[in-house]
């Protein structure tokens, strides 16, 4: 019998994984991967050709492919009316369109930005990188 380790599934934008990153805590994130879903957009992101090779991130989107998702159903239609708000771009817009679509928690910067306004006034629960590492 199979049991789900996560019983939440939690939406990252790039912002977030980045500061994990910098608080040098991406094993951290090798615990938790069950119940993480990174757009594509954000895996773009992360693998764009100037991020070095042997960049932590990249390392993990390499050796965990099946936490990065694809828009799904009407989540594409989503993304497109958030992206055309100001300020917000792909990443943002993806993983918000994917964490509200599908009600999950949206893993954001942990600053007042924008996008976590956005997020906020759309209904989409948000956590800080700090409050995912805590979670776990």
């Amino acid at each position: 019998m199979y049991i789900q380790k996560e019983l939440f599934q939690y939406v990252f934008d790039s912002s977030a994984l980045i500061n994990i990153k910098r608080n040098r805590r991406t094993r951290f994130l090798q615990k938790r991967k069950e119940g993480m879903l990174i757009p594509e957009k954000v895996a773009e992101e992360i693998n764009h050709p100037k991020v070095r090779r042997d960049d932590p991130l990249r390392k993990f989107l390499s050796k965990y492919p099946q936490v990065v998702t694809s828009f799904q159903n009407n989540e594409e239609d989503e993304y497109l009316r958030i992206r055309s708000q100001a300020g917000i771009h792909d990443g943002e817009a993806s993983a918000m369109a994917i964490a509200l679509k599908r009600k999950h928690t949206l893993v954001i910067d942990e600053k007042d930005t924008k996008a976590t306004g956005k997020a906020k006034n759309h209904g989409i629960n948000t956590m800080n990188w700090k409050e995912f590492l805590k979670s776990g």
